[in-house]
């Protein structure tokens, strides 16, 4: 038998795309399982590829549109293909042509999967990297505060004078929670390490 996966990490996203590649190796829907779950969860951890590795049999086939469909990282990727080998479950991968029946589609899926796994490092790094610099320059990040500095000292003159954080929040428009980190700052920054 043949199955098919495709994976996509966000409900915003589709897997229309690799439906269309699977479908035009010759499989039904009936044949391909979908995952919307992260990559970075492991293979074994996704309800679909879970319960598609439970349907495999010696013999049988298990296609993928793309090689990151499978998972992000490289122990991940190989521990499966390591469990497909073992159980004798040819793995096809259409976009690089690769079948892992063959010691040189083992190899070239190795190399491959290794290069993935670089690249997103290196993309890590630079984004770590440009937050650093953006820090340094400066520049505030993350979101911006719900009140104006007029606003927090205002809602601090109000908790002075006997209102409690609820009241002060209806007026301002924000949660009392909010009102509570302005209120009681230390306790927050205590309770935050």
């Amino acid at each position: 038998m043949r199955y098919g996966y495709a994976r996509v990490s966000t409900d915003h996203q589709s897997t229309d795309a690799q439906l269309t590649v699977l479908r035009h190796e010759g499989l039904t829907d009936d044949q391909i399982t979908q995952d919307v779950i992260s990559g970075g969860v492991p293979a074994l951890m996704r309800p679909g590829m879970s319960s598609l590795l439970e349907r495999l049999q010696e013999g049988d086939h298990l296609i993928a549109a793309k090689l990151d469909r499978l998972g992000r990282d490289t122990i991940d990727v190989m521990g499966l293909i390591r469990i497909l080998n073992e159980r004798r479950i040819n793995l096809r991968i259409l976009n690089i042509g690769i079948e892992t029946n063959t010691p040189n589609g083992r190899l070239f899926l190795t190399i491959l999967a290794g290069f993935a796994e670089f690249e997103r490092e290196i993309i890590r790094e630079r984004t770590l990297a440009g937050l650093a610099a953006a820090r340094e320059a400066g520049i505030k990040l993350g979101r911006r505060p719900k009140l104006s500095m007029r606003q927090r000292t205002h809602a601090i003159e109000l908790s002075q004078s006997g209102l409690s954080n609820r009241q002060i929040a209806d007026l301002l428009g924000v949660s009392a929670s909010t009102i509570q980190r302005l209120v009681y700052p230390r306790v927050h920054q205590k309770l935050a390490f």
